[in-house]
């Protein structure tokens, strides 16, 4: 009974003192995903991602819009408000539209990132 006490009473103390090593990597992992974000006037823009964002919100209007960094990766989000429809359109610098999201979908994966 002992033995038993105090083998438990070692792995207690193992797990306690790898908590900051494991916690350390599942930050480090989380560090990786995030992205950042700077908010950008349409002057700011390259020419390419403005002309592209014109195209899309032709008949509609561009509401914010952020330069994004994931993955090293830098891309331009706008928000565009077109027949009264809330969508966001990702484009790449060159101005090639990667991803095109409804308001609905652009909320559920914001709260998925967090």
């Amino acid at each position: 009974m002992k033995l038993m006490k105090a083998t438990a009473a070692g792995v207690v103390v193992t797990a306690l003192a790898l908590s900051p090593v494991i916690g350390g990597a599942a930050y480090a992992d989380d560090a990786k995903k995030k992205t950042s974000e700077q908010t950008v006037s349409m002057e700011q823009l390259p020419a390419p991602v403005k002309a592209t964002l014109e195209k899309e919100a032709k008949g509609g209007t561009i509401g914010q819009v952020t330069q994004d960094t994931a993955k090293g990766k830098t891309f331009y989000e706008a928000e565009i408000t077109k027949d009264g429809k809330q969508r966001f359109v990702h484009v790449s610098p060159d101005g090639k539209v990667i991803k095109r999201e409804t308001a609905k979908r652009e909320a559920r994966e914001d709260r998925r990132d967090k």
